[in-house]
């Protein structure tokens, strides 16, 4: 299975959202996106399953899908959004 580096991107809109490529440790993936995106009271971690597909409205390149494990074209991804469970205390030393 292909290793991926933990790199927090923002993949959302509307909603805050960061995620990096690959499965991470849940703890270390939170502790990195707080630090990165300070003040979007980020949580809710998930493992998910990802697959890259074009964007029709020309906003961006491409679009992230969540799809099953297997679905060819997929790929690993540690996910979390503003205001997921427990964004408290994965949030609790930058909150003032």
């Amino acid at each position: 299975m292909k290793s991926y580096p933990l790199n927090i991107e923002s993949v959302g809109s509307d909603t805050y959202i960061a995620m990096s490529r690959g499965h991470h440790d849940l703890e270390q993936f939170m502790a990195e996106a707080v630090r990165e995106c300070p003040g979007w009271f980020l949580g809710g971690p998930k493992h998910m399953w990802c697959k890259s597909v074009p964007d029709r409205s020309g906003e961006f390149c491409s679009r992230y899908i969540f799809v099953e494990p297997g679905t060819r074209g997929a790929w690993p991804a540690t996910y979390c959004w503003e205001y997921g469970e427990d964004y408290k205390r994965y949030n609790a030393e930058v909150t003032p």
